[in-house]
């Protein structure tokens, strides 16, 4: 019998005997971890490194039993925590590597230099917001939503597309713009 802690003191177990639909519910976003308080990262990397490595294939076997998926997301130290120990789609991608299971896979937020035909199959869910303030898609930015659409395309992008950004206006006013998106489309 293996336990996956997920949070606290709640397991996996636990969890899904708590409601049948948690069971089907799939994937599930694995944290990393921080680098510890006034350790240098470069120091502590490898070590890290090694640890989540374990950690991950010890989650794959219980995961791939559930039928569950385990994303792991590379977070941008400059914006949201510069303590965040996976930084860098490339990090994720090694670490994915070690790993070498199909249950364990990459979820991240919409950066377009790095959705290529080489990285492809090892993500399984896309945050999008706008850059630089994380507001709406729609919103005033750097990024050009139906062009990342048309790549997703593109590369056959079969997988999950979250929106993760912090509202400027209603949620149906945020929804416009992706109606207006399928609108154009068809």
């Amino acid at each position: 019998h293996c336990t996956l802690k997920l949070m606290g003191n709640i397991t996996w177990t636990k969890l899904k005997h708590l409601d049948t639909k948690v069971h089907a519910v799939t994937p599930i976003h694995l944290m990393v971890g921080r680098v510890p308080a006034g350790a240098d990262r470069c120091t502590v990397a490898m070590e890290m490194e090694d640890t989540f490595v374990q950690n991950l294939k010890h989650a794959a076997g219980v995961l791939s039993k559930e039928g569950i998926l385990g994303l792991i997301e590379p977070i941008n130290i400059r914006i949201t925590d510069p303590q965040y120990f996976l930084d860098s789609p490339h990090q994720a991608a090694v670490v994915l590597q070690r790993v070498a299971h199909p249950s364990i896979r990459m979820q991240m937020l919409s950066e377009l230099q790095y959705l290529s035909l080489t990285l492809r199959f090892i993500f399984s869910h896309i945050h999008i917001a706008q850059v630089p303030d994380r507001h709406e898609p729609d919103s005033d930015g750097e990024l050009s939503f139906s062009n990342l659409f048309k790549l997703l395309e593109e590369l056959d992008y079969q997988d999950y597309i979250g929106w993760e950004y912090k509202p400027q206006r209603s949620t149906e006013a945020c929804l416009d713009w992706l109606r207006r998106y399928w609108s154009s489309r068809n």
